[in-house]
């Protein structure tokens, strides 16, 4: 899978979705008035699939939506409609793994820092049944370095955009520690990448 194609791809999907949700907006207004039919009915019928469509356009926005920053020391990474902000210390990150396939990739990562952030998690029960291979590695990780507190959180948004962000973390959280399934999504990514150099 070439990577900057899907990603090219997403974007052009994202924005033809778009129009034609906007289009469908403003059109059937114009058909209502046109057709003269000024029930109550319709009237109520019109605003609910309006609502419908923005409600739409705004969860696709929110799933498409993930930005990143590297700032030095530090990654600022922003996702969904409401630009919620994450901001990792490169060298407290401990751990990256992802699950999922292309576009539905997840990665999370644990880190020995919340640095002011509300939305990293301290690592609890709950986190842990449900990742039971993500435990496995971060009760390893903990028998080396008992005296820390890990925290996580994921990253679901932005489509294909999350393997450059995963190659960016590879790059740059140099001590951290990456799972298997994390590797081989970055190799994919780089083969690609390399590939698409060679041929040009």
């Amino acid at each position: 899978m070439n990577i900057n194609k899907a990603i090219r791809k997403q974007k052009k999907t994202y924005k033809r979705f778009v129009l034609s949700m906007c289009f469908i907006f403003v059109l059937l207004p114009i058909i209502l008035i046109i057709s003269k039919i000024m029930n109550l009915f319709f009237v109520i019928y019109l605003v609910c699939i309006e609502m419908m469509i923005f409600l739409g356009v705004m969860l696709r926005l929110n799933e498409e939506y993930m930005d990143f920053k590297l700032d030095g020391y530090k990654i600022s990474i922003w996702c969904g409609i409401a630009r919620v902000k994450f901001i990792i210390i490169c060298k407290k990150v401990a751990l990256v793994h992802v699950d999922g396939q292309g576009k539905d990739l997840n990665i999370v990562i644990l880190t020995t820092s919340r640095f002011r952030n509300k939305k990293i998690h301290p690592i609890d029960i709950d986190f842990i049944k449900q990742n039971p291979y993500v435990a496995k590695m971060y009760y390893e990780i903990k028998v080396l370095m008992p005296e820390e507190n890990y925290f996580y959180f994921t990253i679901n948004h932005g489509g294909f955009k999350k393997y450059i962000l995963l190659d960016e973390l590879y790059k740059f959280c140099v001590s951290a520690v990456f799972s298997g399934d994390a590797i081989e999504k970055i190799k994919e990514y780089r083969d690609k990448v390399i590939n698409l150099h060679v041929h040009k």
